[in-house]
C-alpha cells in the first residue's frame, strides 16, 4: 500500500528491502504479540500435559525430593492449586490457549506487516481484555500483572494515536 509523501516522518530511518521505512513502534508491538502467542502455546502444552494423572503424581514425587525452603513451598502450594482439577478442564484450558496463540500470531503478523484491518484488531480485542486485566490486578497485584496491564492499555493508546493520525492524513 503506498504511502502518503510525508508519512516517512512516522517512520525509522531504516529502510526495508522492499523501499518501505519500518515503523518501529508496531514492530515492537508486533514481537510482543508473538511472545505472547508462544507463552500461548507453551501453556497449552503444559495444560494438556497435566491431563495425564502420572505426570501429576511425578511432579508431586519430584517436589517431594527437594529441600525445605522457600521454593519448595511455593511449588507445592502451586501443586496443591493444581490437583484434582479434571482432565476436562485441562483441555479446555489448553484449547483456549491455543485460540488466544492463534489470535495472537494473526495480530503480530498484521502489526510486523503493518497491516490497518491488524492495528484495530489489536485495539478491539486488547481493549476488551483490559478491564478483566485490571480486576485481576485488583484481586492480586504482581508485578508481572501490573507490567502486563501498562504494557497493553500503552499499546491500544497508541495505536489509537496512531490510526487516528494516520486516518486524518489519508482522508
Amino acid at each position: 500500500m503506498p504511502q502518503p509523501p510525508d508519512a516517512a516522518e512516522d517512520y525509522s530511518n531504516e529502510m526495508q528491502p522492499s523501499g518501505h521505512h519500518h515503523n518501529p513502534a508496531l514492530a515492537t508491538i508486533a514481537v510482543y504479540k508473538f511472545a505472547k502467542a508462544a507463552l500461548s502455546i507453551l501453556s497449552a502444552v503444559v495444560a494438556w500435559r497435566l491431563m495425564n494423572p502420572s505426570v501429576e503424581r511425578a511432579m508431586h514425587a519430584w517436589a517431594d525430593t527437594l529441600p525445605i525452603g522457600f521454593s519448595e513451598k511455593l511449588l507445592r502450594q502451586a501443586l496443591q492449586q493444581v490437583s484434582g482439577i479434571p482432565a476436562f478442564r485441562w483441555r479446555q484450558l489448553g484449547l483456549v490457549s491455543l485460540a488466544y496463540a492463534a489470535v495472537f500470531t494473526v495480530e503480530g503478523v498484521g502489526l510486523w506487516l503493518e497491516r490497518r484491518w491488524a492495528q484495530y484488531m489489536t485495539i478491539l480485542t486488547s481493549s476488551l481484555l483490559l478491564p478483566f486485566e485490571f480486576i485481576a490486578v485488583l484481586h492480586h497485584l504482581t508485578l508481572l500483572r501490573t507490567a502486563v496491564l501498562l504494557a497493553n492499555a500503552a499499546i491500544v493508546a497508541y495505536l489509537v494515536f496512531w490510526t487516528m493520525r494516520r486516518h486524518r492524513r489519508t482522508s
